[in-house]
């Protein structure tokens, strides 16, 4: 095994939270991968030509952004980045308390943008921004203390800063339908997706797949010096879109644009370059998952080019919502179905002395297979019914989703109930 690999296995022994803290928050993820692909479905007709405002949409993007990205982003750091500053959290109350105040908030967030219901939208942006505080301080107080892996590092304090500021302008557009204190609310929503898409989730997917995709290919960490030119290139390009989106220059927008492709460019070369002296020859469908959102996520940046130089016509801003959504989801859920049977075998070989069962022994494959067929499939049918303005397209794009969430969730159940047997049984 490659020695970054294995620094980083025992290391993470030393520092395993409890199974239930953070397997609480991507069965959270799991549940709202649902209910956000069945609340897209009731909303298929507003799908293609959406350009704001309450509905279906909104919270289904919502339940998305928040029920899947940030719970599946909150249960991962609080595992993953202790490895990577070499200190654990001694707060396993206080996490499960995140967990309670974020899940209440996001359902009462999305109810609220459903329905058009301004006071669950305030009550539930309340919860939720609370439990960002919260997560923010635990994720502060961890990455102050530095650590080994310089890049992680790095790029977790560019996550928590996007974080909160993605948090202010979350809660200010819900304030401002009531109490305006935008002078053009459609640039702080532009904003506030981009941090929330590039910066937080950004910043964290490509600092914890210079970890993750070396551990799961049995393959060397790429150094620190090209993953933070990577990350310098992603910071700045974020900042000149965002300024570009205040002062109303197309052109600053378009550049951020080409700056985060140069980005972009460096990871996808360090990732490629990784899996070419990768120790582990057969890297199962979760690598095709991972592959297609290296080709979405430069996909969506292009798209965000064009749409700031309005050549995409009507449709453009809702083409590149879903390439960027898509990106994040696509990786989301391929990064799951590793980490899933990964952390649950080795607290099994902690707690079972004479043959633990094994990551395979614990990954179902017939719903992994069904979710790689549905999920591409749901991608490439919501696109084509954007593009043609065909509601059916896009319903049977979101039907294909539900069904994957639902073969994904057969997955996530039957890794807990093997473990749960193992650990019986033993």
């Amino acid at each position: 095994m490659a020695s970054g690999a294995t620094a980083f296995l025992g290391s993470a022994t030393e520092r395993l939270l409890p199974l239930s803290l953070p397997f609480r928050f991507f069965a959270a993820a799991v549940v709202f991968h649902m209910v956000a692909w069945a609340v897209l479905l009731l909303g298929a007709d507003d799908l293609a030509d959406y350009t704001g405002g309450g509905g279906p949409v909104l919270a289904a993007v919502h339940l998305l952004t928040l029920g899947v990205f940030v719970m599946t982003a909150m249960g991962a750091s609080l595992q993953l980045l202790p490895v990577a500053t070499l200190q654990g959290f001694a707060a396993p109350r206080l996490i499960a308390a995140i967990w309670w105040l974020f899940n209440l908030g996001t359902m009462v967030l999305a109810v609220g943008m459903y329905f058009f219901w301004h006071q669950a939208m305030a009550a539930g942006g309340a919860l939720a921004g609370l439990a960002i505080l919260l997560y923010l301080w635990l994720l502060l107080g961890n990455l102050r203390r530095g650590g080994a892996l310089t890049a992680v590092v790095a790029h977790g304090w560019l996550a928590a800063a996007a974080l909160l500021g993605l948090l202010v302008l979350g809660l200010a557009l819900i304030v401002n339908q009531e109490h305006p204190i935008f002078a053009d609310a459609q640039r702080g929503a532009v904003s506030h997706m981009l941090l929330a898409a590039y910066g937080f989730m950004g910043f964290l997917a490509l600092g914890f797949s210079y970890v993750l995709v070396p551990m799961f290919a049995l393959t060397q960490v790429p150094g620190p010096k090209w993953t933070l030119a990577s990350l310098s290139c992603a910071g700045l390009g974020l900042a000149l879109g965002l300024l570009g989106v205040w002062l109303g220059r197309d052109l600053w927008i378009a550049a951020g644009g080409v700056v985060g492709l140069c980005a972009v460019a460096i990871h996808l070369g360090l990732m490629v370059q990784a899996l070419r002296q990768r120790m582990r020859k057969r890297l199962g469908p979760a690598f095709i998952l991972i592959r297609l959102a290296w080709g979405l996520l430069p996909l969506s940046l292009v798209l965000g080019i064009a749409w700031a130089l309005d050549l995409l016509g009507e449709r453009g801003g809702v083409s590149f919502t879903l390439a960027l959504l898509a990106w994040l989801l696509t990786l989301l859920m391929a990064m799951l179905q590793r980490i899933v049977p990964f952390l649950a075998s080795m607290h099994a070989a902690i707690a079972i002395k004479r043959r633990p069962p094994t990551v395979p022994a614990l990954t179902a494959q017939t719903p992994l297979s069904i979710h790689l067929y549905c999920h591409g499939a749901a991608i490439i049918l919501l696109g084509a019914g954007i593009i043609w303005s065909q509601t059916l397209i896009i319903g049977l794009g979101a039907l294909a989703g539900f069904a994957g969430a639902l073969a994904f969730a057969w997955f996530f159940l039957a890794a807990v109930l093997k473990y749960r047997a193992a650990l019986a049984s033993a």
